[in-house]
């Protein structure tokens, strides 16, 4: 086997695993210390991660990234990003969405659930849109939570991206959260009918809900 056979299939793996953590990643005492505490615990607070690392972002973006980790740490060390609001932290949250928004594999639609409502939590004006894109997921479940991000943000967007999923929105409770979201925005919801009978289109605070 070729030296650059090898090359070739590790970087197709760096790459198949999603987005990574910046460079000038955390120290390892430090990544294992989050890592451990995630592994047994929910999300902790700002200050305890403060206490954990200095930068405790970074360890988290590494978390998060880690193939190897388990499934339940990876979710939780995302959901934690939204207590430490950054630019690095945005922009890894925004890559995780734009990579995997259609993603089929369990542990990638939990990452995405997460993502969306770490992101809705963090705000900022191209939120919605960014999280729109993830109403092609056919997992009811990642769309419900694109659905709480977006009404999350508040953003002046964020109702007229909820009423365009509603109209062609299949499960039924996505539509009943996106006509509660739209309550919470101010908005007067159409009134409950049946979910639309075509093959859904393919599209171009309220306190983040638990269980890890």
């Amino acid at each position: 086997m070729s030296l650059t056979y090898v090359a070739i299939v590790l970087s197709a793996l760096a790459a198949s695993a999603g987005p990574s953590a910046p460079d000038g990643g955390p120290d390892a005492p430090e990544k294992a210390k989050i890592e451990a505490y995630l592994a047994t615990r929910d999300v902790p607070s700002a200050a305890e991660l403060q206490g954990f690392a200095a930068a405790p972002e970074k360890a988290l973006m590494a978390i998060a990234s880690d193939g190897h980790a388990l499934r339940l740490t990876r979710a939780r060390a995302v959901a934690a990003l939204r207590l430490l609001p950054s630019p690095s932290v945005q922009e890894f949250l925004v890559k995780l969405v734009q990579s995997k928004a259609k993603a089929t594999d369990e542990t990638e639609r939990l990452l995405l659930r997460r993502a969306a409502v770490a992101l809705g939590w963090i705000g900022g004006s191209d939120v919605p849109d960014r999280l729109f894109l993830l109403f092609e997921n056919d997992d009811p479940e990642v769309r419900l939570d694109a659905v709480l991000g977006i009404s999350m943000t508040r953003a002046s967007i964020a109702a007229e991206l909820l009423h365009k999923q509603l109209a062609v929105e299949s499960s039924p409770r996505v539509r009943e959260q996106i006509q509660r979201q739209l309550t919470a925005l101010g908005e007067e919801p159409p009134q409950p009918d049946k979910a639309p009978s075509s093959k859904r289109r393919q599209p171009t605070r309220e306190p983040m809900r638990g269980g890890f």
